[in-house]
Order: structure tokens, then sequence, then C-alpha cells
């Protein structure tokens, strides 16, 4: 018994081979993708646009996620008001320089800048230091593909400090001397950490 059941099921595999690949498979193919036009379309569609713009839109991708790293991780500004030391927006903007060159960079780290003071409510007049010294950074990073990201990251971070500081030291009030001090003391050694422990991989993957 168990071998006619074996026999039946053998004749049942062999009439779906000849059913997928005998006479006739090719217009039953036809007639199903046919049957399908909008995925088969959509397919078609999607491939062409994958092999002429795959790049771009890796690209794209690519510097929308160091966007939204960068953008968040000072989130925590919008409730406590403090200045923010401790962010991922000197990172981003490093790793989107040395990947896609220093237009790319300068305008990420401009544009990235903006984004973090607006969505944390913490736009002040000292914005305008903080914008040119991302755009430096970003500019910068992109001739220096080959330095060990650490101490690019490092020398990144005392770059923007450099170009976005002046405006708090010359200031006469205490307090914000003191929020200078207390900015770099933190923020410089934070990044240190960052790049240390991920900038070498993050670079591997985007470059």
């Amino acid at each position: 018994m168990s071998g006619d059941k074996g026999g039946k099921v053998n004749a049942g595999q062999f009439q779906s081979l000849k059913s997928l690949f005998g006479p006739g498979a090719t217009a039953r193919y036809l007639a199903l993708l046919l049957r399908h036009k909008a995925l088969l379309f959509a397919t078609i569609g999607g491939m062409a646009v994958l092999f002429l713009f795959g790049n771009y839109i890796k690209n794209a991708v690519v510097l929308l996620l160091l966007a939204l790293i960068a953008v968040l991780s000072t989130i925590y500004k919008r409730y406590m008001r403090v200045p923010p030391a401790v962010e991922l927006v000197t990172f981003s903007t490093v790793l989107a320089g040395v990947a896609y060159g220093p237009l790319v960079g300068a305008l990420f780290g401009a544009v990235v800048t903006v984004a973090a003071e607006v969505l944390n409510s913490g736009i002040d007049a000292f914005i305008i230091g903080y914008i040119p010294a991302r755009a430096v950074v970003g500019f910068t990073a992109a001739f220096f593909p080959g330095v060990n990201i650490v101490t690019l990251g490092l020398l990144m971070s005392l770059l923007y400090n450099a170009v976005a500081q002046p405006l708090y030291a010359f200031q006469s009030d205490a307090e914000l001397r003191f929020k200078l001090f207390a900015f770099v003391l933190i923020n410089v050694p934070f990044n240190f950490v960052v790049f240390s422990i991920a900038g070498e991989f993050a670079k591997g993957i985007i470059t």
C-alpha cells in the first residue's frame, strides 16, 4: 500500500512539473502577468528606478538617517534649558562630509543645525555662530577622508567650538562664559568617545 501511495505522489508531482514547464507554460505565465498588469508595471518601474537612480536613493536615505540621528540627539534641550553639549550633530556632519564631499557636508551641517534648533525650540541670537561652524566642519572634513576617523572627529569637534564659541567668549555676562566652558569641557570629550565607539563602523557602512 505504501508503494502505491508513493507512486501516486510521484505521479502528482510529475503532473505539477509538467504544468509548470510543459507545453503551453509560457502562455499561462503571460496570461497570469496580464491579469496582474498593475503589479507587473510596478515591478518593472521599480527595477528601472533602482537601476537608474539606486545610488541617489541610497545616498538620500543615508543622509536622512544621519539627519534624524543628529536632530533627535538634542531633543532633551526641549525639556531642559541647558547647552546641548551632548549631541550627535558633529558626528553626523563629519560623516556626511567624508562620504559626500565638501558642499554636501557644509549644507548638511547648516541645515541639520537649524532643524535641531527649530525642533527643540532653542533658536537664539547665537545660532549665527552655530550654523557657519557646522558648515565649516562638514566642508573641512571632506578633505580628510583618509585620516583616522577618531582623530578627525576630535579635530572637527575642536574646530566647531573654535568657530562657534567666540560669540560667548566675548560676552560680559559671567553666566554665558561659564556655559561656554561647560559646553567645551563636555562636548569635546563626548565626541571623542562617540567617534571612538561608532566612527569606524559608521564610516565603513556609508563610504
